[in-house]
């Protein structure tokens, strides 16, 4: 009988281990949640560092594009620097080469994967234009027609919502 109480009490027993893997389990699947229902509202679009965005009272949300940011002489496309414009460098006129190389580079390979989808006839090349608070007008106006000289003819302008 003694022996009958020993192991019911759980003495001289090793202890058991506790099971991680249904918890991991459950916890992912409450992580991929949380981030589905947290990105539903629109597309992230991130501020490259350096550039300030004006403010709007816009309540539109942003769909998914290529972006383009400019801050000081700087245009960037997707992170990555393509052209270092000079001010009042009008000598080439209104089009900016390197960003029309690489924008033009962008759209084949965006239409490409449309193709692959199916979804060719519904594609529609879309650009957002980061630009800082200080940039020249001119200058922003040279970015967009050089996007509209590249087939992007959908341009919007990112801001920051005003609080």
């Amino acid at each position: 009988m003694a022996r009958r109480r020993r192991k019911k009490s759980g003495r001289g027993s090793s202890p058991t281990a506790l099971p991680l893997t249904s918890m991991m389990d459950i916890l992912t699947v409450l992580l991929l949640f949380l981030l589905k229902s947290f990105v539903v509202e629109g597309e992230v679009i991130t501020p490259v560092p350096g550039v300030d965005l004006p403010e709007s009272s816009s309540d539109s949300k942003p769909r998914a594009s290529v972006v383009v940011a400019i801050f000081d002489q700087t245009v960037m496309l997707d992170g990555r620097m393509v052209a270092d414009v000079e001010p009042n460098d009008h000598v080439s006129g209104m089009l900016i080469e390197g960003l029309a190389a690489q924008l033009d580079l962008t759209r084949a390979k965006e239409l490409e994967i449309a193709r692959l989808r199916g979804e060719e006839a519904d594609y529609v090349p879309r650009i957002a234009i980061q630009g800082d608070l200080e940039i020249p007008f001119e200058l922003l106006e040279r970015v967009m027609y050089t996007c509209n000289q590249s087939g992007f003819r959908d341009i919007s302008l990112a801001v920051i919502g005003a609080s």
